[in-house]
């Protein structure tokens, strides 16, 4: 009887192996505080998307997820960074559309490989974004911006978080595509590039909404319009760029990576809590209330839309001869 009941729990162990794995990891994973690499400054659209995430796992897991800021090279320092930590669970990077640049941009200069160190786990959020302006500049549509700046070659300036961010790749192909010259000033991150735009230092900038979500009462802050395929709920009365009679639109994504050799039921375990997180009302009403759309998703799709932009973006920036 004895050596039965041994088989039979062996037999067990062998057709829910996985499940036992996976519960294992959940049981000793997280043992200690994880670090969650942001690639820009705080007060941007993926730090505040990151800390909010961070904030949900804490809770879920009783376990410290903590977020560290490292900045520069438009995101690509703190890329990375987190693609050259060691796979072990602890060292996390928030992701966004931006990391999708990097090949065109950089190629065989990033000394780390695009395609396969770093893993997509989840992407959570996506949000459009805000053309904003400082009101001293008098522009009150978007076509006031390209009055003037035909009227102007190359002396308006806008600004973005960085070299070779979605925002400065996408700001490059609208001018081509204007056939405009405007002078780009790349900064460390989006609230260094909106901040500038309060300073009266540049013409204008592309900001993703939830950067601008707590500014929409600023008196020196005006949005003249948005990159989405329809009007933000936020803002009603503000056209999108289509509408605005320049015909594109772009969204940026946010989601979380882990870094290559990273255990696969780790990896499971972290997409489930976000998902999970993603469910909770008070989350959504949050990231509602800043603009971004909820998203949610297996790894296999996070991977799938990874690499489709890869090869879309790439395409663009060569295309376009658009350089850093």
């Amino acid at each position: 009887m004895k050596i039965f009941r041994v088989a039979c729990m062996a037999v067990a162990m062998l057709f829910t192996g996985t499940s036992f794995a996976q519960t294992t990891t959940a049981q000793g994973y997280p043992s200690k505080p994880v670090k969650i690499i942001v690639p820009y400054a705080a007060g941007g659209t993926g730090d505040l998307l990151a800390r909010l995430i961070a904030q949900e796992l804490s809770k879920q897991t009783s376990q410290s997820f903590v977020v560290e800021n490292r900045t520069g090279a438009g995101g690509l320092i703190g890329y990375g960074a987190g693609a050259k930590s060691a796979g072990d669970g602890y060292t996390l990077l928030a992701m966004d559309s931006s990391y999708t640049m990097f090949r065109g941009l950089y190629g065989p200069r990033v000394d780390w490989n695009i395609d396969t160190d770093l893993i997509p786990v989840s992407l959570y959020a996506r949000a459009a974004f805000a053309l904003v302006v400082n009101p001293a500049r008098n522009y009150s549509n978007a076509q006031d911006l390209v009055r003037t700046a035909k009227e102007k070659p190359a002396q308006l300036m806008y600004g973005t978080p960085g070299a070779g961010t979605l925002h400065h790749v996408f700001t490059a192909r609208m001018l081509s595509s204007l056939d405009l010259n405007m002078t780009h000033v790349p900064y460390r991150g989006a609230s260094d590039a909106l901040a500038a735009v309060l300073g009266n230092n540049v013409d204008w900038t592309f900001v993703a909404m939830p950067t601008i979500a707590s500014q929409l009462t600023n008196e020196r802050l005006r949005v003249i319009a948005i990159t989405s395929d329809g009007r933000s709920p936020l803002l009603p009365n503000v056209p999108t760029l289509r509408e605005s009679g320049i015909p594109m639109s772009v969204a940026n994504w946010f989601g979380l990576g882990a870094p290559k050799g990273t255990a696969p039921e780790t990896l499971a375990f972290l997409n489930k809590h976000i998902r999970d997180a993603l469910q909770s009302p008070e989350v959504a009403a949050r990231m509602k209330s800043m603009g971004a759309d909820v998203v949610g998703n297996t790894q296999a799709e996070f991977a799938e839309i990874v690499r489709n932009d890869l090869t879309v973006w790439t395409k663009v920036i060569r295309d376009a001869g658009i350089k850093n």
